[in-house]
């Protein structure tokens, strides 16, 4: 009983990469409709801004997609975009191009989301109707870019309202969703989005491991406000809550498990038209927090971790003259963080560990410089000079250049380079990412300076055959410094004197790749190849001096293939096929006794690798309405068709044996309703 108990406690407080429980090995990606979403490269803007690297994601037909128990989600979607990837199919992180997933940023309109998943990881946070677009950007970001070392994908909220439409609404087998516009005069609307789950009504079955009942809900609220008091003018205030709970019962002993984690965004943002420039200004705060209770006779574990923030950024854009555009401005953020509180007690332990607030100020000034020389050439030339200040008086200051030259040879063909240097100094450890808000996050301070890289890219984009077929590819390369990992495990936890600064690798890294991706456009039978070829090294010397050892989420290969065909008005199938290389882990070698707590041995950090993975998904979309402003049908998706065993985690039983863990390792069916009035 003790050893399922820690087990349980592994899995629910660190997910697992002490190496007892390793990443999930699957990318989890959805199927696309092709007729009713549409992946571009965002060429509408200015052949002088950083049109390679943006892909614009109208997310408005996701009701219809082949779905995951029912339910339609954007970063699924996002996942299957060659250069992004996921740890494990029990998380809906992000990771673009070998960067770790907090060296991203995800917002809604210009308001972070720290921890955006549900259900294990299995989905995102975000309710499709209440979005009009997702835009991301890979690389060759520009200065106004925030402090990030990865990506940033930002969810735009809809502020248009079409008043024949009334209602937006999804009815799967594990929730319900609605989107409701609603009219507050010629000049401002409202749109509010609820979300709720009951997911042991038909799926309770599937949320057991080894006897152990798992109990869950969560909750989604988006609330977009529009004004619009002049045609120069536009005001957006956006809100999102969203709260997850989750209980473990094994119906036997007297064991109680509860995790709770809860996200907080809100945002202001205000547009205003010149005759030569634009200015925009944005506020917002958010914040995370979560908390771990384990009560058992003789076991009494508590742990919490907050992270919230508040800043404001402001620039003007000007058009310099008809080939030539400036972009000023500057921005501020203040970061809270209580990193990791933990309080334990038992038979034979005491062990607390609880840190203070925390507090960070980051200021930024950045500058673009935009010039089309021709209508073959153009360049940008980007400043961001920053300077961060720590609550113990310490300081740090960076320059960052980014320089990028866009070749278009002909208007359907565009190549760019880039080169560019980027900074962090919110960082996030613990453990590994097993789809539960179990790793904690950190702020730069004395101990641990800002993360920082510098990176060169190298991307085409092109056209073919009148748009039937769409051909992009880019090469990479990132050197990252100061990145960190953990080695703090559960025993550490329990047993002795915890500090998150001392269970910290501090190192450096190295990414680069391929990715490619093909789409067809037109004809019955559409849809798209998407192929990433990708490294993610890590050098650590505190595990040996010189020794490179392979990333959580560095997955060799990742092939995704998306097919899609309008059988008729009312029909449309989907299928999709992921093959996918195994994620690495640290192979428990045994265990002992050790005055009288058993200690486990493992072999070289991270280098074993998981299983290959792979794995088929079917769907069906039926309209029995289809009018202009009235739309109803249903939608059956099977999740896995052959049932193929992928792995989800390694974790030690005994004191010379392991076992695999899989939690989807059969078919999963999935049945919804859509509606549009």
């Amino acid at each position: 009983m003790r050893q399922i108990l820690l087990l349980i406690i592994l899995l629910v407080i660190s997910g697992g990469s002490y190496a007892d429980t390793i990443p999930a090995d699957t990318v989890f990606m959805q199927h696309a409709e092709l007729e009713e979403i549409t992946l571009i490269e965002n060429k509408h803007v200015s052949l002088i801004q950083d049109s390679n690297s943006m892909l614009q994601i109208d997310i408005k037909g996701l009701d219809v997609l082949p779905k995951f128990l029912g339910t339609s989600d954007p970063m699924r979607y996002l996942q299957t975009i060659s250069g992004v990837q996921t740890n494990g199919e029990s998380t809906a992180g992000i990771y673009i191009q070998g960067c770790d997933d907090h060296h991203t940023i995800l917002n809604i309109n210009g308001a972070p989301i720290y921890y955006p998943n549900h259900l294990l990881g299995l989905f995102s946070s975000f309710i499709p109707a209440h979005f009009e677009s997702m835009n991301v950007e890979k690389s060759s970001h520009s200065a106004t870019f925030p402090n990030r070392l990865g990506g940033e994908v930002s969810l735009v909220p809809n502020t248009e309202f079409n008043r024949k439409i009334g209602v937006d609404g999804n009815v799967g087998l594990i929730g319900a969703e609605v989107t409701m516009p609603i009219s507050l005069g010629e000049k401002s609307n409202l749109f509010l989005s609820a979300r709720s789950s009951y997911v042991g009504l038909l799926y309770g079955k599937f949320l057991n491991f080894e006897g152990y009942q798992i109990q869950y809900e969560f909750q989604d609220f988006n609330a977009t406000y529009s004004y619009r008091p002049t045609e120069k003018d536009e005001l957006i205030i956006s809100g999102y809550y969203g709260m997850d709970k989750l209980g473990v019962d094994d119906r036997i002993s007297t064991v109680d498990i509860g995790v709770r984690w809860s996200n907080l965004a809100t945002s202001l943002s205000w547009k205003h038209q010149f005759d030569k420039a634009v200015w925009n200004t944005n506020v917002h705060f958010s914040g995370f927090r979560n908390f771990v209770d384990v009560n058992e006779v003789t076991m009494q574990i508590n742990a919490s971790s907050k992270l919230a923030s508040t800043g404001i950024k402001s620039n003007v854009e000007v058009d310099i003259y008809k080939n030539m555009q400036l972009i000023t401005g500057a921005e501020w953020n203040m970061f809270f963080n209580t990193p990791l509180s933990f309080l334990s007690e038992g038979v034979s332990f005491t062990n607390d560990s609880v840190l203070g607030l925390k507090t960070l100020n980051e200021l930024s000034l950045f500058v673009d410089y935009n010039h089309s020389v021709s209508k073959y050439f153009s360049y940008t030339l980007g400043l961001r000079p920053s300077v961060w200040m720590y609550d113990d008086g310490g300081y740090y200051k960076a320059f960052d250049p980014r320089v990028s030259f866009s070749f278009i040879p002909h208007r359907l063909h565009n190549l760019k380079l880039h080169y560019g240097i980027y900074h962090q100094v919110l960082h996030k450890a613990g453990l590994t990412d097993g789809g539960l808000p179990t790793d904690y996050f950190f702020l730069s301070n004395g101990y641990n300076s800002p993360e920082w890289a510098h990176s060169v890219s190298l991307a085409y984009t092109g056209d073919f055959l009148k748009n039937s077929y769409s051909l992009s590819a880019e090469v990479y390369f990132k050197q990252l410094y100061n990145v960190v990992e953990s080695t703090a495990n559960i025993l550490e936890m329990l047993y002795t004197g915890f500090d998150y600064e001392s269970g910290l690798l501090v190192g450096k890294g190295r990414n680069y790749g391929l990715n490619l991706m093909f789409r067809k456009n037109k004809g019955y039978v559409k849809g798209y190849v998407s192929y990433t070829l990708g490294w993610a090294w890590r050098n650590f010397d505190e595990l040996a001096e010189g020794y490179v050892i392979r990333a959580r989420h560095d997955r060799r290969h990742n092939l995704v293939v998306v097919l899609n065909s309008q059988l008729s008005k009312r029909w449309s199938v989907g299928a999709m096929f992921v093959l996918a290389s195994g994620a690495p882990y640290t192979e428990p070698k045994m265990a002992y006794v050790l005055n009288g707590r058993v200690v486990y041995e493992f072999g070289v950090h991270n280098a074993a690798s998981m299983p290959l993975y792979h794995r088929l998904d079917l769907s069906a979309s039926y309209y029995i309405i289809k009018k202009q402003h009235q739309e109803f049908g249903v939608n059956v998706s099977l999740y896995n068709v052959y049932a193929h065993d992928n792995v989800q985690f390694i974790v030690p039983t005994s004191y010379f044996d392991v076992k695999e863990v899989s939690f989807l390792a059969t078919i999963i069916p999935s049945f919804s309703f859509f509606f549009r009035f």
